[in-house]
C-alpha cells in the first residue's frame, strides 16, 4: 500500500479501523518513541509530536485500548511537565486531551485537575483555552444528567485549589468557580459558601473577587442559560403574587394601567417605568433546605450563605485586622458586603456603627458610599439607640450653617435614608413621650431647611417633612403636617413592630368594592323587617323560659359593650376575619385584586414621595441635586460644531440636489459649432442694449 499522509490515514482510520490498524498501530509507536524523547527534554519544540498528538485524539474511538493509553501518556505529560514544557506542545495537548474526553478515551475526573494546575502558567491564551475547556466539559458532563459522585469529587478538588497559598492559582480558580456558578453548572449552595468563604484569603485581590461575586451574583450570567434572559423575569412565572414571577406580573399590570389613565407625559412615564424596574428586581428569599431554593433564584449567592451572623461577624472582624496596605477601595468593598448582609438577613452587628461614625466628615473621601452603605445597615430590628448617635453626628457636621448647601443637602438625604428604616432614630428617648416638642426638636430643625434659599437643600428637607407625614406626623409641627394629618391619625411607630400578613393581600380591597351593594341589602331587609311587625312579634314571645329570648338577651348583652372592644375587633380582622373565610374566590376576583393593587401601585408612585426601604442603597439618593451650571461661549460652540457633524449643510437644495434627465440646453450649444449658435448670440447682445426702433421704410 503507497504510503499516505497523516490526515488522509486519519479519515480512513475513522471510516475503515480495521483495514487501517497496522498504520495506526505504526503511528502509535511512533508517538509513545516521542513522548519518551519528550519527557527526556520537555522545553523542546516539536511539532511532529502535535500532529501525532491531534491524530491520536481525532482516531481514539476507533481504537478504544491504544487511546485510553494515549490519553494516559497526555496526562503524564501535563501533570508532570506542563509548566516547562514549550508553549505551542503544551497548547496542543491541552486542546487534544479535551478530545479524548469528548471521544470517551479519558474521564473528567483525571482530565480537570490537570488542567486546573496549569492556570499557575502565565500563558494568557492557554488560561482562557483551559476555562472554556473545563467550562464547556462540565457541562457536557450535566447535559443528559447529574452524576453526584463526579460532581462531587471535582468540587471538593476546586475547593481544596481555592484554600491554597498560590495567590494566582487561586484566584483564576475563584473566578472559574464563578463562571460556574454564573452558568447554572455548579449554582448550589455548596459552591456559593465556598466562593464566598475566599473574602477571608490574605490576598486583598482574592478577597475583591470573592466579596464582588457575593455581592453582584444576581447579574445575569455569561453565555449560555443567560442570554435571553430578562433581569428579574422568568419565563415560568406563577399565578401568585411571589417570587420574581409574582413582581414582574404585578409591574405589568401596573404599567397596563398606567396606559388606561388619561394623561401622559415623558416625565409620567419615565416614573412608572423606574418604579417598575424596582418591582421586578426583588427577590424573595428562599427558605433554607429547600429544593426549590435554587429554582426560584438562581444567582444570589448572598441568600445562600450558612449561618449569615457567623459569617458577617468574621467580615467585621477581618475588617478590623486588616493590614494597612489595604487599599481604602477594598475596604469600602468589605464595608459594602457587611452591610449588604446586615439588609438581607436583618442581623445585629452593633459595633459596626461607631467605626462608620469616624467616617462621618465632609472632607472624607467618598464620604457618600459611606453614608449610603450607613443606611443599608439599617433596618426595623436595629436598636434606635445604635442609630442615634450616627443621625446626631451627621445633623452636627453636615447640616450646619457654616457648611456649604452641597454638604447640608448630602446630610439631610442620609438622615432621611436612615429613618425611612429606622423611624425612632431622630426622637430623643431621654425626654418623656408626653413631651413631643422635646422629643423631636431635632426634626423639627431640620424641616426649618425647606425654606432655605438653594434647591436642593430645600428639596432635602421637603423630603424629610413628607417622610414624617407618613410616618409620625405628631412629631412636625402643625403647618408641616399636611391636610388630614392630626396627632394620632397614624399609629405611632414602635421599635420591633412587624406587620403579619394573615390573609390574601388585596383582599380588602375587593371587600370595599362590594360594601356599597351589602349597604343596599341591609337597608332593604330592615324596611322588611319593620313592615312584617318583627320587633312587636318579639316583645310578645319573649319569656323566661325560651330559649330564643335567652339567645335574644345574650345578642343585646354583646351589643351594649363598650365601643372600643368592637373598634379592636375590627382592627384585628376577626369580624369577619378576611373575606376568603365568608366566600370562596374565584378567578374574576382574583383578576380585580390584581388590577386595585395596581391601581394602589401606581397611585404610590406620583402621589407618595416616602423613600422605600430597600435592600440596595443608590448612592444618588443621598448625593444632592445639583443645578446645571451655564455654560461658557467655547463649550456652546463645541455643542453647535459637534450637532453639525454628518448633517448636510443649511440652504437651498437647489445646488446640491443630483440632476438627472440628460444635460441642459446650454451644455448643448458649447458642443455645437459657432455658426450654429451665431444667431442666439446677436439675439442676446441686442437684448441687453435695449428695444431698437424699427426702420421706416421708404
Amino acid at each position: 500500500m503507497p504510503s499516505i499522509g497523516l490526515q488522509e490515514l486519519q479519515s480512513s482510520c475513522r471510516r475503515d479501523p480495521d483495514s487501517y490498524r497496522t498504520e495506526f498501530l505504526t503511528q502509535y509507536g511512533q508517538f509513545q518513541a516521542l513522548v519518551a524523547s519528550t519527557e527526556l527534554r520537555p522545553s523542546m519544540e516539536s511539532k511532529q509530536l502535535e500532529n501525532l498528538s491531534s491524530f491520536m485524539a481525532h482516531v481514539s474511538s476507533a481504537y478504544p485500548i491504544e487511546g485510553r493509553k494515549a490519553a494516559d501518556h497526555h496526562i503524564r505529560l501535563l501533570k508532570e511537565y506542563g509548566a516547562s514544557m514549550h508553549h505551542d506542545l503544551r497548547r496542543s495537548l491541552v486542546k487534544s486531551t479535551t478530545i479524548m474526553y469528548r471521544k470517551d478515551a479519558i474521564s473528567i475526573e483525571s482530565m480537570v485537575p490537570v488542567l486546573f494546575q496549569l492556570l499557575s502558567v502565565r500563558d494568557k491564551e492557554l488560561r482562557k483555552s483551559i476555562s472554556a475547556s473545563i467550562i464547556s466539559s462540565l457541562q457536557h458532563a450535566n447535559k443528559k444528567h447529574r452524576n453526584e459522585a463526579v460532581v462531587k469529587s471535582l468540587q471538593k478538588f476546586m475547593y481544596k485549589t481555592i484554600e491554597g497559598s498560590d495567590v494566582a492559582l487561586v484566584k483564576r480558580s475563584v473566578g472559574l468557580s464563578i463562571e460556574l456558578f454564573r452558568r447554572q453548572i455548579w449554582c448550589d449552595e455548596k459552591t456559593a459558601n465556598v466562593i464566598g468563604s475566599a473574602v477571608f484569603h490574605p490576598s486583598p485581590e482574592v478577597m475583591i473577587i470573592a466579596a464582588r461575586f457575593v455581592l453582584d451574583s444576581e447579574q445575569k450570567p455569561r453565555g449560555d442559560g443567560g442570554e435571553n434572559e430578562d433581569e428579574g423575569e422568568s419565563d415560568d412565572e406563577s399565578d401568585d403574587d411571589t417570587g420574581d414571577g409574582g413582581s414582574s406580573k404585578r409591574a405589568k399590570e401596573m404599567w397596563k394601567s398606567y396606559n388606561l389613565t388619561g394623561k401622559k407625559n415623558a416625565r409620567k412615564s419615565a416614573r412608572v417605568q423606574k418604579a417598575m424596574k424596582k418591582m421586578m428586581k426583588k427577590k424573595r428569599k428562599p427558605s433554607s433546605g429547600s429544593a426549590g431554593a435554587m429554582k426560584a433564584n438562581p444567582f444570589s449567592a448572598i441568600m445562600l450563605i450558612n449561618n449569615p451572623q457567623e459569617y458577617t461577624e468574621r467580615l467585621f472582624s477581618d475588617l478590623q485586622t486588616r493590614k494597612k496596605n489595604v487599599s481604602f477601595d477594598a475596604k469600602l468593598t468589605m464595608i459594602n458586603l457587611i452591610t449588604r448582609m446586615i439588609s438581607i438577613h436583618e442581623l445585629l452587628v452593633l459595633n459596626l456603627y461607631p467605626l462608620l461614625q469616624r467616617y462621618l466628615q465632609p472632607h472624607q473621601e467618598r464620604v457618600t458610599v459611606i453614608l449610603a452603605y450607613l443606611a443599608q445597615a439599617c433596618h426595623s430590628l436595629v436598636p434606635p439607640d445604635a442609630v442615634q448617635p450616627m443621625v446626631k453626628t451627621i445633623a452636627d457636621t453636615f447640616v450646619t450653617d457654616r457648611c456649604s448647601e452641597e454638604t447640608i443637602a448630602v446630610g439631610l438625604n442620609s438622615i432621611r435614608e436612615i429613618c425611612a428604616r429606622v423611624p425612632l432614630a431622630i426622637e430623643d428617648e431621654s425626654v418623656a413621650e408626653s413631651d413631643v416638642e422635646g422629643r423631636a426638636a431635632l426634626l423639627r430643625d431640620l424641616a426649618a431647611y425647606k425654606s432655605h434659599r438653594d434647591k436642593g437643600v430645600s428639596m432635602a428637607a421637603r423630603s424629610l417633612i413628607q417622610l414624617y407625614r407618613e410616618i409620625n406626623p405628631a412629631l412636625l409641627v402643625k403647618k408641616d403636617r399636611g391636610r388630614g394629618n392630626t396627632p394620632g391619625s397614624v399609629s405611632t411607630p414602635k421599635y420591633g413592630a412587624v406587620d403579619v400578613q394573615e390573609t390574601i393581600e388585596g383582599v380588602n380591597l375587593l371587600k370595599e368594592e362590594d360594601s356599597g351593594e351589602e349597604e343596599e341589602l341591609n337597608v332593604d331587609g330592615a324596611e322588611e323587617v319593620v313592615d312584617n311587625g318583627d320587633y312587636d312579634s318579639l316583645e310578645n314571645e319573649g319569656s323566661p323560659d325560651d330559649d330564643d329570648a335567652e339567645g335574644i338577651a345574650n345578642e343585646e348583652d354583646i351589643s351594649d359593650e363598650p365601643e372600643e372592644i368592637a373598634h379592636v375587633a375590627n382592627v384585628s380582622g376577626a369580624v369577619p376575619k378576611s373575606l376568603a373565610m365568608e366566600r370562596i374566590l374565584g378567578d374574576a376576583d382574583f383578576q380585580a385584586i390584581k388590577e386595585k393593587l395596581a391601581e394602589n401601585d401606581l397611585a404610590a408612585v406620583f402621589q407618595s414621595k416616602r423613600p422605600r426601604p430597600e435592600e440596595v442603597i443608590d448612592v444618588g439618593d443621598i448625593e444632592t441635586y445639583k443645578k446645571k451650571a451655564r455654560r461658557t461661549l467655547e463649550e456652546r460652540l463645541e455643542s453647535v460644531r459637534a450637532g453639525r457633524e454628518g448633517r448636510e449643510k443649511f440652504g437651498s437644495a437647489k445646488g446640491r440636489k443630483a440632476k438627472g434627465g440628460g444635460s441642459s440646453n446650454k451644455q448643448k450649444d458649447k458642443r455645437k459649432q459657432g455658426a450654429m449658435v451665431l444667431h442666439k448670440v446677436r439675439r442676446k447682445a441686442r437684448s441687453k442694449g435695449g428695444k431698437q426702433p424699427r426702420k421706416k421704410r421708404r
